[in-house]
């Protein structure tokens, strides 16, 4: 049976490039998927709390119409039932991207027609709509004779930035901070005051800055130079070690890996770490293979389970490129629980 585009599918957003593994990870799920076109990938709807790893916004599909304001405004209506947030995209894709000018064109018009129409209260973001219960009212151009409409609870939604683009702006020694930066909005909580963070593969240091912003103290592990300011810092030690040499002397709070090597080696040494129960909870970016990434993935989950990593979550983030980056969370004290989940926890 063909799936088409139509009421009751659904459409995900993601990285140009990454439609195949996106279907593929669907297709895992039990979930028929196929490429649209560029950063769009057609699907069936998924299973209840799937929460696909390739994707950056899923969007049930309730209407398609022309991108014009009074056709986009009477299918959205009827789909407004609480106070919402209104995200407007492209996909993220060279076609997409110039589509950038109708979106802006769009948006404003679209926003003061559903004002004057009354309903619900529009909220500023997505963020405000997950805290007051509210709805994500999505309209996805995919050319500029068409749109989908679709809404889904804020609570539920796989993010809360439109179409799934959550840009973070974060200084450091390396642009690799950004990743760390953007998990950490993903996740909802990271490092706090006082908690002690073990960075593998951490020069230059990108996450530890990240880590020590935010009031940590760090282990940086990593054979190559750590930038001079870090290691002038009084809440980092440097241990010019190979992350696979490292042995803590102390359990930590948090494991963070950013290292450009082969992932089944990279799971394992982070198995190691949940089964000896050297750190609480882990974030970490894991390289992947040109092909048959969605595979690998799988793999990779299946050998954290193995060291006792549990709710080990895997999101290809918005500054993730040919990466994945997985959490997960491993207790052995009284504040061991792992944060609330909520899905779309970004912002």
């Amino acid at each position: 049976m063909s799936l088409l585009l139509a009421p009751g599918a659904w459409l995900w957003t993601t990285r140009a490039g990454a439609e195949r593994d996106l279907t593929e990870e669907l297709a895992l799920l039990g979930t028929a998927a196929r490429p649209l076109q560029d950063g769009l990938v057609l699907s069936a709807p998924p299973p209840a709390g799937a929460e696909p790893a390739f994707a950056r916004q899923g969007l049930p599909v309730a209407a398609l119409c022309a991108p014009e304001v009074e056709a986009v405004a009477a299918a959205l209506r009827p789909l407004l039932r609480r106070p919402y947030a209104l995200h407007l995209f492209s996909p993220d894709s060279e076609a997409g991207n110039a589509l950038c000018g109708l979106v802006r064109g769009l948006q404003g018009p679209l926003t003061a027609r559903l004002d004057r129409d009354g309903g619900p209260p529009r909220l500023d973001s997505g963020v405000a709509a997950r805290a007051a219960g509210g709805q994500l009212a999505q309209v996805c151009l995919m050319s500029d004779k068409q749109v989908a409409v679709g809404v889904v609870p804020a609570v539920s939604a796989h993010s809360l930035a439109p179409g799934g683009r959550l840009r973070v702006r974060q200084g450091g020694p390396a642009r690799s901070a950004r990743k760390l930066a953007e998990a950490l909005l993903w996740l909802g909580r990271g490092p706090e005051r006082g908690d002690l963070c073990v960075d593998l593969g951490a020069a230059p240091g990108g996450w530890t800055r990240v880590a020590l912003a935010r009031g940590a103290r760090v282990i940086a592990v990593d054979p190559g130079r750590l930038a001079p300011s870090l290691r002038a810092e009084r809440r980092v030690r440097y241990v010019p070690y190979s992350a696979f040499d490292f042995v803590p002397e102390e359990p930590a709070d948090w494991l963070l890996c950013d290292m450009a090597w082969r992932p089944l080696e990279v799971a394992a040494l982070l198995a190691r770490w949940g089964r000896r129960r050297w750190a609480r909870f882990l974030i970490a970016n894991i390289k992947l293979p040109m092909r048959q990434r969605a595979a690998m993935l799988a793999r990779v989950k299946e050998i954290l389970a193995t060291g006792g990593w549990v709710d080990v979550r895997a999101r290809q983030l918005y500054h993730d490129r040919d990466e994945v980056t997985v959490a997960a969370w491993r207790g052995f004290g009284v504040d061991a629980r792992p944060p609330q989940r909520r899905a779309g926890r970004d912002g």
